[in-house]
């Protein structure tokens, strides 16, 4: 297990869990969401109304093509901030920790 961890923290670049890791993942679901807009995903999601945004793609891609977005999406207007929330909370809880640690007497 601490094999895997330590691959992972090379990988990223950021310790398993803190608060730099919380908003590399923001970053990187807010990231995969712009790309996915500015590819154009955003127009296919009208299979919602019962629309399909291009019949030459077929109903399965423009289906799997809106699911992508709205995922995209839904991570980042909900998965993200709450990320960048957990991120500064914990940031937090880690200072008044040190900081008490040094207060006490050994």
């Amino acid at each position: 297990m601490n094999a895997q961890r330590d691959k992972f923290e090379r990988l990223v670049g950021a310790v398993f869990f803190s608060p730099k890791d919380f908003v590399r993942h923001a970053v990187l679901i807010v990231v995969l969401f712009v790309i996915a807009h500015v590819c154009g995903l955003r127009e296919f999601t009208a299979m919602i109304s019962g629309t399909m945004a291009s019949p030459a793609l077929g109903a399965e891609t423009c289906t799997l093509l809106a699911i992508i977005y709205m995922l995209f999406y839904f991570g980042a207007v909900v998965l993200a901030p709450i990320l960048v929330i957990a991120a500064a909370l914990l940031y937090i809880w880690e200072k008044v920790r040190d900081s008490s640690r040094r207060r006490l007497p050994s």
